[in-house]
């Protein structure tokens, strides 16, 4: 689960650094990520024992904990506990039917593995216990993301990321260790258009280059560089729950200058924690098997009738695009015009905008298209 850039902070926290043996444990774990990275097969949790301590630990809500530097990009921790098991999880986000967007619609437009090394290429089923249960389960791999709209400058950005994801066991309770590792400089990043309110999801996607913020119009600004570590630890509760913890580097700007910082990530951090944490609880995910069954509907769908349906879509974004005045402006027109933006939506958009179409449907929010047929089973 991979993680966007945002452009303000919101929050007056105290920022608090880790101590520098957290770092040596953090910068091991990410030896097992990238280009040149160790066998993840050789992995000894004994080594980040004091990181799994400080991910248990409770934390002051006014502080902002961020690690030291790393190549110049700053970092920030953002933690949550979900009342899910960790099979549920795993079932619901590390499955080849149902698409990551679907669990992150504020920060996602499109994600999807691009290699994965397990046979048939194909994502292996994390939640089936090994015969022995004490063996490590690793899943190496490569991910192309592109992010939502920036929430203060609208500017969204395109790239691919290394992946390592190592299963095992921690005092009897199970763990995974999500690695991402950015391979290169972004694609230039692009303007976005936030339709309403953020936590609304609507989001239009324009190709060209630059920012939605007075003065910074010209801006080619690039993600240089991002690294993230994830846990997902059973909790010893009788209850199923999952405490989920995220360290996030970003370097990102223009002319090779950095101008995220900390407050600035855990914001990024944040609107995707929140949101996928009421997806993951919310009743109408039970059923994974079914959402995997409805999925797999929607990818079925003749091209035709996927075209129908999200110009269904496109036809209500426009009437709310109508309703909060962004239509006044000319480049929002045109994107409109002559079904110019549904020819350029790929099969892999329209179908993540059905996903969050969904995802809105669940959680009660405005949505523009009904998924009932292909989501019967899971009614």
């Amino acid at each position: 689960m991979l993680l966007p850039l945002t452009a303000h902070a919101g929050d007056a926290l105290r920022e608090t650094a880790l101590p520098d043996i957290l770092d040596a444990e953090l910068n091991y774990l990410l030896g097992f990520v990238g280009k040149n990275r160790l066998d993840p097969h050789r992995f000894d949790a004994t080594r980040i024992g004091r990181l799994l301590d400080f991910v248990e630990s409770p934390k002051d809500e006014a502080r902002l904990y961020r690690a030291g530097e790393r190549d110049g990009a700053a970092s920030a921790y953002y933690q949550s506990d979900i009342r899910r098991s960790l099979d549920h999880l795993l079932r619901l986000t590390y499955s080849n039917d149902i698409p990551s967007v679907f669990t992150a619609p504020s920060t996602v437009r499109t994600e999807r593995w691009t290699a994965v090394d397990a046979p048939g290429q194909k994502l292996p089923e994390l939640w089936a216990e090994p015969a022995d249960p004490d063996r490590l389960v690793v899943v190496t791999g490569m991910e192309h993301l592109v992010n939502s709209p920036d929430q203060h400058s609208g500017a969204y950005y395109e790239y691919d990321l290394y992946r390592t994801l190592i299963l095992t066991r921690v005092h009897g309770r199970r763990l995974l260790v999500s690695l991402s590792s950015q391979t290169g400089e972004s694609r230039v990043g692009r303007k976005g258009i936030i339709v309403g309110p953020d936590d609304n999801w609507d989001y239009l996607y324009t190709d060209q280059t630059g920012l939605n913020r007075m003065g910074l119009g010209w801006a080619s600004t690039y993600m240089y560089d991002s690294q993230s570590v994830a846990f997902y630890l059973e909790t010893d509760q009788p209850a199923p729950k999952t405490r989920f913890g995220v360290l996030k580097w970003i370097r990102a700007g223009w002319a090779n200058l950095n101008v995220v910082n900390s407050g600035h990530i855990f914001s990024g951090l944040r609107r995707f924690g929140e949101t996928f944490k009421r997806i993951a609880e919310h009743p109408r995910t039970d059923d994974t098997a079914a959402l995997a069954r409805g999925f797999r509907e929607i990818s079925r769908l003749p091209q035709p009738r996927l075209k129908r349906i999200a110009q269904d879509y496109l036809d209500g974004l426009r009437k709310r695009c109508e309703e909060v005045g962004l239509l006044a402006d000319g480049d929002v027109q045109a994107l409109f015009r002559d079904g110019r933006y549904l020819d350029t939506l790929s099969r892999n958009d329209m179908e993540s905008i059905l996903a969050i179409e969904y995802a809105k449907e669940i959680l009660g929010k405005p949505h523009y298209v009904e998924l009932s047929d292909a989501f019967a089973q899971v009614e």
